[in-house]
């Protein structure tokens, strides 16, 4: 990565560059999680002036950084993880991509520190705030998540499960191994079917995080996760829910015009 990228990038985090070390790595990782929303309104932003089909519809990471700085836009796990791999990358932090199945067949990172590899993954709305070391099988619970990590046979896969209140929300299989990005281009098309049966291509979703919760939408509600509880907020009204994803995830008026519209062209009406 050219390095006047890798510094437009670090201040889009409000950070600076320093050696490739541990505390550097989850300071990353937190700053991201804080400044790049977890969300699909990007999803169909590419999909209409990009591309329809695996790596074609991924943007290039001039373009992600200028919409995340005039538009607001993070992205999902394809965006968010391949796009922090090659900053990763760029400042000295050996990286590769893994892959994780269920359901859509997710992108994750294995970042590799002083001989110790770690899974990393800012794109997947979730608060995995710090490198995991997948070998401790380590359990957490954050904003009112449980997140549960086990070690499958073979010995390189490992179930990820996100539970809430007890209850399963989604679970994938971590195969622990390092794969191209090239390997991704079937199951990102996958991603985009434009069909009724693939949910994220018929609804609303964003998640970001802050230092006391996580703010997460779907559709016309906002939950406020946090370690005291779950707060929910349904909008009826379009220009108050307008308001709060400007205000609460940083989204351009028109990006969001656009999300609705998309969705409307479906027979999918918000408002």
């Amino acid at each position: 990565m050219d390095n006047s990228v890798i510094q437009r990038y670090l201040m889009c985090l409000d950070t600076e560059h320093r050696p490739p070390t541990m505390d550097y790595l989850r300071n990353l990782i937190k700053l991201h999680l804080r400044r790049f929303p977890f969300e699909n309104l990007s999803k169909f932003h590419y999909y209409l002036h990009q591309g329809k089909t695996g790596l074609d519809w991924l943007p290039d990471i001039e373009t992600y950084l200028d919409h995340f700085v005039n538009k607001g836009m993070g992205g999902n796990c394809y965006i968010l993880n391949v796009h922090f791999g090659s900053l990763l990358r760029g400042l000295g932090f050996q990286t590769n991509f893994v892959r994780a199945t269920g359901g859509n067949t997710h992108l994750g990172l294995m970042v590799t520190v002083d001989g110790q590899s770690y899974y990393v993954d800012v794109g997947y709305g979730a608060p995995l705030f710090d490198p995991l070391y997948l070998e401790e099988q380590p359990r957490f619970t954050r904003f009112g998540e449980e997140v549960e990590i086990s070690r499958l046979l073979p010995d390189n896969h490992y179930m990820i499960d996100r539970r809430s209140n007890g209850h399963s929300l989604v679970t994938k299989c971590i195969e622990w191994k390092p794969v191209g990005l090239e390997s991704f281009d079937e199951v990102i098309a996958h991603s985009l079917r434009d069909e009724d049966e693939n949910p994220f291509m018929r609804r609303i979703v964003a998640t970001l995080f802050r230092l006391d919760a996580a703010y997460s939408v779907v559709n016309r509600k906002l939950f406020i996760k946090s370690d005291r509880g779950v707060e929910s907020h349904e909008y009826t009204q379009k220009n108050d829910w307008m308001d709060m994803m400007r205000t609460t995830f940083g989204f351009e008026h028109d990006l969001v015009e656009q999300a609705l519209d998309f969705l409307k062209e479906r027979e999918v009406r918000l408002f």
